[in-house]
């Protein structure tokens, strides 16, 4: 598996952005608002996916205080901060074209406002999940790996 690059990160956001623009601007109006507590459970994952991340790299690092860790377990980690990032990246697109769509009545239409505030919210959410993804993703990273592979 290779690592996850700014390309993997940026399709699915323009792609997902796009549509979700295209698409609010067809049909906003028939849309619930918003809620702030839609990106809570993205950000409650980005700092598990932090507090995971330091035991893999631990883990892999061999630092004397870290508990063990079975390769399978490290592997699924990395796989799951694979998959967070390039979703998180998705679904941060979806906020971006909420905004792209909602800004420009968000001074006169108050649902515009709200929905404005909490796609601000998610995006920011959804840049949490991208980071801490990356970091679960790189932590399972063997630093000696290079080294080895040279002999």
């Amino acid at each position: 598996m290779k690592r996850t690059g700014v390309l993997d990160l940026l399709a699915p956001f323009l792609i997902v952005g796009a549509t979700v623009y295209v698409l609010l601007k067809v049909s906003y109006h028939s849309y619930p608002v918003l809620s702030y507590a839609t990106p809570v459970p993205i950000a409650a994952l980005a700092l598990v996916e932090l507090v995971v991340a330091r035991r893999v790299r631990a883990a892999v690092r061999h630092v004397p205080y870290a508990k063990p860790m079975t390769a399978i377990a490290i592997a699924r980690c990395v796989a799951l901060g694979k998959a967070s990032s390039v979703v998180g990246a998705a679904v941060g697109g979806a906020a971006a074209g909420l905004l792209v769509r909602v800004l420009p009545d968000a001074g006169d239409v108050r649902a515009a406002a709200d929905d404005a505030r909490a796609a601000a919210l998610l995006l920011a959410g959804c840049v949490l999940i991208v980071v801490a993804g990356l970091i679960l993703e790189r932590a399972g990273i063997d630093p000696n790996r290079d080294r080895r592979d040279r002999h």
